[in-house]
């Protein structure tokens, strides 16, 4: 890093007389590191250009892509030209990368320049089933990581943001009906793809089905009314065996023979909870 040889007091724009690093990938072993200077229009003007080995530096192509044709600066320099307000116009990065034995920042005119790296969604939100009451997880992952902040997440839920929700992983504990919805999550602006969490409500009986007494030949009829999400499946059971026609909430039997009788009850299921009605008798007499 050299800086021009200028007589500047607080307060005075030098940031024409600075030079800037910048290194650009070029294959798997070497890159190009240019010196030159940061114009007000956000052009970098190169004064002299070496291709470098990354083993030279103990480094890897990924190491530099995320920062690659970036003008760079020495952190600590930045830090203090820009307290003595020497470099109004200029913005850096969140974060820095070290190259070498130095630790730089991206450096960008204001309004001119970008000093975000070119972020990726490498994995997705997945869409999830969440019984009502528990937990529900949702994740996302972005590269490059190590120069993503982890509180520069945000989460959405059918396109608001969530308050507070600004980490890569979101927990909604207790959940009801209000957390259910799309939601996505923006990773230093990339946004990524929709998940939707359903919110099952567990399924539970309201009235029970009651047992009864008829003659043979006569009709009989049992029924259950159960609330929780749908869609709802029914079985009823003779005994222990599933009865082939009984998959509704109510089960009749238009003529009633002796082979009937027995104790009867039904199973309704949704798509991640169940229960089982009482057990009631069908009593069959002549």
């Amino acid at each position: 890093m050299a800086v021009c040889f200028a007589a500047f007091g607080k307060g005075k724009d030098i940031s024409q007389t600075v030079t800037l690093d910048r290194y650009t990938v070029v294959d798997g072993n070497t890159f190009q590191h240019d010196t030159g200077f940061l114009y007000l229009d956000g052009t970098f003007h190169t004064i002299t250009s070496d291709i470098e080995e990354y083993s030279l530096y103990g480094l890897t192509p990924d190491d530099l892509a995320p920062v690659s044709g970036k003008p760079l600066m020495d952190e600590t320099l930045f830090n203090s030209y820009h307290s003595l307000g020497l470099i109004p116009k200029w913005i850096d990065s969140s974060f820095s990368i070290t190259i070498g034995f130095e630790t730089f920042v991206i450096v960008g005119v204001q309004g001119k320049n970008s000093v975000s790296v070119a972020v990726t969604i490498t994995k997705q939100p997945q869409a999830e089933q969440v019984i009502a009451g528990w937990s529900a997880i949702l994740s996302v992952e972005a590269e490059p990581s190590q120069y993503i902040p982890a509180d520069s997440y945000q989460w959405y839920l059918n396109g608001k943001a969530v308050k507070g929700a600004i980490y890569p992983s979101l927990v909604l504990p207790n959940v009801t009906s209000k957390n259910a919805g799309v939601y996505k999550c923006s990773a230093s602006g990339i946004m990524s793809q929709g998940a939707l969490l359903t919110v099952v409500a567990p399924v539970t009986i309201k009235k029970q089905p009651s047992s009864v007494t008829v003659k043979t030949g006569k009709k009989a009829s049992f029924s259950v009314v159960a609330l929780g999400t749908g869609p709802l499946r029914y079985q009823w059971y003779l005994e222990t065996v599933a009865i082939p026609s009984g998959t509704n909430s109510s089960y009749t039997i238009p003529s009633v023979q002796a082979s009937d009788a027995g104790q009867y009850q039904v199973k309704i299921e949704n798509s991640l909870t169940w229960n089982q009605s009482e057990v009631i008798t069908l009593n069959v007499t002549q």
